[in-house]
């Protein structure tokens, strides 16, 4: 699963790379991507109110996962929902597990997990205070000197490329400037990830829903669960920190 992670960085970067050119456009010209903070302080990340977007399963090295998201009012309320089956070396494992962000919080729990066909589940979900996080993200993203970030890895606009039903721009960038033909390529429409290659490992959507209602419910701890509350910046201190440990 880790070299899954490493393999999709990349991904994340050029996503990056991409929104805060997109956002810094928008700045400037006073349209386009909805950039700009709403009352909830948290800006917008899509310009579709609300949608679902399907992606195509993912099979690597025993492991098969398949994603779903959904998102609201523009992106501020987004859910993750993951359903991962491996069979490796006689263990089979099946877990259906969601991951939320809703404005200053992350939210995950596990829906449904058995090994060889035993019932695991937790019944406690994580709810993640990211409020310093996320301000201090948005600090560095006004900071950040997009052209210069372009530069450093070579960001490319690589044309248009059609994706279940619909035509997103195609980005790429080398994560290494030595080695410039290695590359991390991703299409995004209306800031929406729906292809993502690197290393031969491919994420695209099978489609897209969207301004669909999305049930609330998606971005809610069911019944029966404990919660625990961190906050992430407290334990970032404290990792950092073996005296604050003890």
């Amino acid at each position: 699963m880790n070299h899954f992670r490493n393999k999709t960085a990349g991904v994340v970067l050029l996503s990056a790379l991409a929104l805060f050119t997109g956002c810094s456009k928008t700045d400037s010209a006073g349209s386009g991507a909805p950039a700009a903070a709403s009352s909830s302080s948290t800006p917008k990340r899509y310009e579709v109110k609300s949608g679902i977007v399907h992606y195509e399963p993912v099979s690597m090295m025993g492991v098969k996962t398949s994603e779903t998201l959904y998102f609201d009012d523009y992106g501020r309320r987004e859910a993750r929902e993951t359903v991962t089956e491996s069979d490796i070396m006689g263990m089979k494992t099946f877990e259906h597990k969601m991951e939320i962000t809703d404005g200053d919080y992350g939210i995950s729990y596990e829906i449904k997990k058995t090994v060889n066909g035993k019932d695991e589940t937790s019944k406690e979900a994580t709810k993640t205070d990211m409020k310093e996080m996320r301000e201090m993200a948005l600090m560095m993203g006004k900071a950040l000197d997009v052209e210069e970030l372009k530069k450093n890895f070579d960001y490319r606009e690589e044309g248009s490329e059609e994706i279940a039903g619909v035509t997103g721009k195609k980005y790429s960038v080398a994560l290494n400037k030595e080695q410039p033909d290695a590359r991390a390529y991703g299409v995004m429409y209306k800031n929406i990830v729906l292809k993502s290659q690197m290393a031969g490992i491919t994420i695209i959507a099978s489609g897209i829903e969207e301004n669909a209602p999305v049930p609330a419910s998606k971005f809610e701890i069911p019944s029966g669960y404990t919660v625990k509350e961190v906050n992430l910046a407290e334990e970032m201190n404290r990792a950092g920190n073996p005296e604050a440990q003890e």
